[in-house]
């Protein structure tokens, strides 16, 4: 998936590994820059080791809200990490 472009819903869901073939999790969200061209490069992933659930936003250090929500988010999500994208690999 090097330059082709890639719709954010084939990636979404899927499960990733790491160079070694060990399962990460699933990207759970897409981390984009603009290139030098003003186009949107993907230049990492979101991964959570966790089946299911929504980030709502708390993954982000910025991200406010209320504490007991904010909480429970980051006990549900604990282990989601950022992956840079040279280092995803889509199969064992």
């Amino acid at each position: 998936m090097a330059d082709e472009v890639v719709r954010a819903s084939q990636l979404l869901g899927r499960r990733v590994y790491d160079v070694r073939g060990r399962p990460l999790g699933k990207v759970t969200d897409l981390i984009t820059r603009l290139d030098p061209l003003g186009r949107e490069r993907t230049v990492a992933v979101l991964v959570t080791p966790r089946r299911r659930g929504r980030l709502l936003g708390y993954e982000r250090t910025s991200q406010r809200g209320p504490v007991l929500l904010a909480g429970l988010a980051k006990v549900l999500h604990r282990g989601t990490r950022e992956i840079p994208w040279s280092q995803v690999r889509w199969t064992r």
